[in-house]
């Protein structure tokens, strides 16, 4: 099966779940609609390298850690078990060559994310969820050529939920997305105006996060 197919049937497994255990027993409460703001840390893992005036290729250092700021606007199934709900993330690093900064990366990202929440009936609430959506990563430097990788993303979410009063929630989680992963070739030039070439591949965005929720 296509990894893409895959990630959308285990995406979609939640939903299904749920709504068996719902129909077993009395709905406790209506649907109810939600927005969330949040932000905190996130990293841009890549395998880039640059090839070198004289052909020798040097390996990137491990991209730095860098806020990132983020929106959700989603619903609570019946019952408070489940959520669903569509993200808006911005992340961004920087690729590091001999400790030297050469470009930033960056990563917008459309998300549609499940999760099912234990314990849903308590204020405090854990919970776990996959996610799938659409990706554009591209490289923000002083070189006039860069790249843009785009496609399909999915991944997985954890954390705690909890309902501070009726209509205002705070969430602390995690979460971990796979990007496109093709290589992308751009020029650019080392620290002495010497000509180099970029290979560019990035595997994933990782994030620990606080939001702020409104439920109405």
């Amino acid at each position: 099966m296509d990894i893409n197919k895959t990630a959308a049937v285990l995406l979609f497994a939640l939903l299904p779940i749920t709504a068996i255990a719902e129909d077993t027993e009395q709905l406790e409460s209506p649907m109810r609609y939600f927005a969330s703001l949040k932000g905190g840390a996130s990293q841009l893992s890549n395998s880039d390298r640059v090839v070198l005036s004289n052909g020798n290729k040097l390996e990137a250092e491990t991209t730095t850690n860098e806020g990132f700021a983020g929106l959700d606007i989603g619903v609570y199934t019946p019952g408070g078990r489940s959520r669903v709900y569509y993200s808006f993330e911005q992340h961004k690093s920087e690729t590091m060559f001999k400790d030297t900064s050469a470009y930033e990366t960056k990563a917008n990202m459309h998300l549609l994310s499940a999760d099912y929440l234990f314990r849903h009936e308590n204020s405090v609430s854990p919970f776990v969820g996959l996610h799938i959506g659409y990706s554009s990563v591209e490289s923000d430097s002083r070189f006039p050529d860069g790249f843009d990788a785009s496609g399909i993303v999915f991944g997985l979410q954890a954390g705690v939920n909890w309902k501070v009063v009726e209509q205002f929630g705070l969430e602390l989680g995690l979460r971990h997305s796979l990007l496109p992963t093709d290589i992308q070739t751009w020029n650019g030039a080392d620290s002495t105006g010497n000509a180099v070439k970029f290979e560019s591949q990035q595997n994933g965005v990782s994030s620990i996060y606080v939001g702020a929720s409104y439920i109405f």
